[in-house]
């Protein structure tokens, strides 16, 4: 017999958050819902970005240079849609400074848009505070789950801070290479410093 109810599950199975990318045109403003910016190292491979798993990751056989990738979670205004916005590293450097001035990203306002509006152009990213009490924020969600689902990886297999259940996930001793292959932004080694689950 059907189990009817008005309200969906608290956490329904399955459940992730639509990823989207700075527009190449135009801007898109968030009211961010997490605490923090979370990210790792990715691989663009076939035709998607996929996390490097330095174990029998697809991305380093095929010697796909990494980049690494910060995410957010947020309100798209004015639809108050939630979804993860994905950030180069050189745009998450803006977030993460907020961050460490501020102490949280949670209640705050990002805008962020291509310079000149070009495609592939760098991604400038704006942020300040919000009056948190007007804004009525749902409770964060789990970014690093949402990831796993639409990555399609077992959430087991996910690090944060490093680590897993089967214990580190990822080193790289080099910061001019990404495991032992170019980096494709040599920044330095990726690391989880600082950066908290959401």
């Amino acid at each position: 017999m059907p189990q009817f109810t008005s309200r969906p599950p608290a956490k329904p199975t399955g459940y992730g958050l639509d990823l989207i990318r700075t527009p190449a045109n135009g801007r898109i403003t968030l009211a961010l819902t997490c605490e923090n910016i979370i990210g790792c190292p990715t691989h663009w491979y076939g035709g998607r970005t996929i996390p490097c798993e330095e174990v029998e990751c697809p991305g380093c056989a095929a010697t796909v240079s990494w980049r690494w990738h910060g995410y957010v979670s947020g309100l798209v205004a004015p639809t108050r849609r939630q979804v993860l916005m994905e950030f180069t590293a050189q745009a998450s450097e803006t977030i993460a400074d907020y961050h460490d001035s501020q102490g949280t990203l949670r209640g705050s306002f990002l805008v962020a848009q291509r310079h000149r509006n070009r495609h592939n152009g760098r991604v400038i990213v704006a942020l300040h505070a919000a009056e948190l009490e007007k804004l009525n924020l749902p409770a964060p969600p789990d970014v690093t789950a949402s990831l796993a689902i639409i990555w399609n990886v077992p959430q087991t297999a996910i690090a944060v801070d490093g680590k897993t259940d089967r214990g580190p996930r990822l080193t790289v001793n080099d910061p001019e290479k990404g495991n032992n292959r170019p980096a494709a932004i040599a920044t330095g080694p990726p690391t989880a410093a600082g950066i908290q689950n959401t």
